[in-house]
């Protein structure tokens, strides 16, 4: 069994954004976003400003600009379209969750894609789905980013997803069937789910149920990747969705929470604004 920890990988993945950004500087192009928070909620404020402290440890710019949670459908896609059309500002991300009485769809629908830096657009996914991703969402790009770290052969493989989110568990079906896997989908309400999850050579798990996935639901030596992320109310720390002590004794690799995906995915933001930056200079 072979733990997957992502704090090497962010450590030289960060130096090499560090340096690329100070190329861009040095061409005339500096990097600048700008998020979007909405409301008060913590988890939301506390991912916000993380994102803030890893954009400064690069060297790009990053604007936070908080809103209240009374702000109207209306207003926020004003100000969605003004960042759009000022050249200045190279990425948009709105922090989910948006209140409830926010139309998300229209707003998400109102992002240049091409400064969408969650990979959320309706035209983001269209292209992920016929294998031309441009911005793709962040959080699977990660979990592919762990496999190939890993050196997981994907060819020909069983890789069963638990979990159906537009930002996580589809997309990343998708990139799973770009590396030629078997994909398989489950989801929370997909009955006897362990007669699946014990056919997985690799099992990704993003279902938000913490400790879910139990060593009996799981094939001795595959690899399990846990994108979950809760808090256990007794305990304050943070879980998966994988039992993680007890399958980590049959898995072959598994990542743990935290110090797998989470990190790696924070970092694949920025990434992919470079991405973006550096092919446009290009084009």
């Amino acid at each position: 069994m072979k733990v997957l920890r992502s704090k090497e990988y962010v450590v030289h993945l960060k130096e090499d954004l560090k340096a690329r950004v100070l190329q861009l500087k040095q061409r005339g192009v500096y990097p600048n976003v700008v998020v979007l928070l909405v409301g008060e909620d913590a988890a939301s404020k506390a991912y916000a400003k993380m994102k803030g402290k890893i954009a400064d440890q690069l060297g790009i710019s990053y604007q936070l600009e908080e809103m209240p949670a009374t702000v109207t459908t209306e207003e926020m896609i004003a100000k969605i379209h003004a960042l759009n059309a000022d050249e200045n500002v190279h990425g948009v991300m709105v922090e989910m969750p948006l209140p409830k009485s926010l139309n998300e769809e229209e707003i998400i629908q109102s992002l240049d894609p091409q400064k969408d830096m969650d990979g959320i657009h309706p035209m983001n996914m269209g292209y992920l789905l016929k294998g031309q991703g441009h911005t793709l969402p962040n959080t699977p790009l990660a979990a592919m980013a762990l496999l190939e770290l890993g050196k997981v052969d994907l060819e020909g493989k069983i890789a069963l997803v638990v979990g159906r989110s537009n930002i996580v568990g589809k997309p990343l079906a998708q990139l799973l069937l770009g590396k030629n896997a078997t994909v398989m989908m489950c989801h929370s309400r997909t009955p006897h789910l362990e007669e699946w999850t014990r056919q997985a050579d690799v099992l990704c798990v993003a279902c938000g149920q913490s400790r879910l996935i139990k060593a009996d639901m799981v094939k001795e030596g595959a690899v399990v990747i846990d994108i979950g992320m809760n808090y256990d109310d007794e305990t304050g720390k943070l879980t998966g969705d994988v039992d993680f002590e007890k399958v980590a004794e049959k898995a072959s690799l598994i990542t743990p929470v935290p110090g797998g995906v989470g990190p790696v995915t924070t970092v694949m933001i920025f990434k992919q604004l470079l991405d973006r930056l550096e092919a446009k200079e290009k084009a």
